[in-house]
């Protein structure tokens, strides 16, 4: 059976003074029906231009290579017309920032029937009967009411209800959630989570999720990637990374979370810092903070190769013979 989503090698640039910059490089994953993946790694890594990537929502000075197949078709030979029929129809995404993700000259049933009324064909009538159904299965109370209200007269909590609204409005095939749960507090995370693990249940919506947060991981994926500096360090499924992480990046990223019920008075730590685009080590991109770097790592790039049947690792501790 072909996979939903099935990305190949796919390398992100763009041009810049400093001259073409890549910032997600040749990375290749696998994202089934009904499945959720993680993608996750700290800031500047990649992960929000990879789900951009997908969309095709970078701007014109950048340049997609590889492949991007969605149900079989090659996303990156699709004209814009063609990929306007994807975006918010087969493919839809919840953004960064839900203070800002919303127009705020529109009021909120508006939006949200934007997507009914260009890919579903229905009427006025059938779509406000739709939107406000839509609000009601996310959990948002006077939904009559919040249809004719504006984004600014609603928190941040009911504002990434009304995101998660309109990603869903034409019943999508795949979901992107980018750090779904920013600026939002504890109990509101706990809800939106809550939500989208229904919403993924009951629809069978595959769900990309990209975050930061390893707790986030834990709750809602089947599988994980971390990313790097514009590349895929590690691939596993939740289970085998958390009780088994392999790359140095990831074993620093699962020690730096706090526990309960720990008596350390300060947090570990990765010392230095990402990369920056124009300054890549010519080995592997996490060694000059890497405390088990050998001089092969400063030297040669690692691939990405099967430490076990279904564990990744791009790192020279685990090439073949060591």
């Amino acid at each position: 059976m072909a996979s939903l989503l099935e990305i190949n090698q796919l390398k992100t640039s763009i041009k810049h003074a400093k001259g073409q910059l890549t910032i997600v490089d040749g990375i290749s994953l696998v994202l089934d029906k009904g499945e959720t993946l993680g993608v996750v790694g700290e800031s500047g890594c990649g992960k929000s231009v990879t789900s951009l990537s997908i969309m095709r929502l970078l701007g014109k000075n950048a340049a997609l290579e590889g492949e991007i197949r969605f149900n079989n078709r090659n996303l990156l030979s699709l004209s814009e017309k063609e990929m306007q029929k994807v975006r918010g129809n087969e493919i839809a995404m919840i953004f960064q920032e839900p203070m800002t993700s919303l127009n705020p000259l529109h009021y909120i049933g508006k939006q949200i029937a934007e997507p009914l009324i260009r890919h579903m064909s229905l009427g006025k009538r059938e779509a406000k009967e739709r939107v406000i159904a839509l609000l009601k299965l996310v959990g948002i109370p006077r939904a009559e009411e919040i249809y004719h209200e504006y984004p600014h007269q609603l928190s941040g909590g009911m504002r990434q209800r009304v995101m998660i609204a309109m990603a869903m409005a034409c019943n999508p095939k795949l979901l992107i959630a980018d750090e779904p749960t920013t600026a939002l507090d504890v109990t509101i995370q706990a809800q939106i989570l809550e939500l989208m693990k229904k919403v993924n249940k009951e629809s069978g919506t595959a769900l990309l999720l990209i975050t930061h947060d390893l707790g986030v991981v834990a709750e809602m994926c089947d599988r994980v990637v971390v990313m790097y500096a514009g590349q895929i360090v590690e691939e596993a499924d939740v289970r085998s990374l958390f009780q088994q992480p392999r790359h140095p990046y990831t074993v620093g990223l699962m020690a730096s979370i706090p526990e309960v019920t720990s008596s350390q008075e300060r947090l570990s730590s990765i010392p230095g810092t990402v990369p920056l685009l124009h300054e890549m080590p010519s080995g592997c991109r996490f060694a000059p903070r890497c405390a088990q770097a050998m001089e092969i790592c400063r030297q040669q790039k690692p691939e990405l190769i099967s430490v076990t049947e279904r564990h990744k690792c791009r790192c020279w501790l685990y090439a073949e013979g060591e």
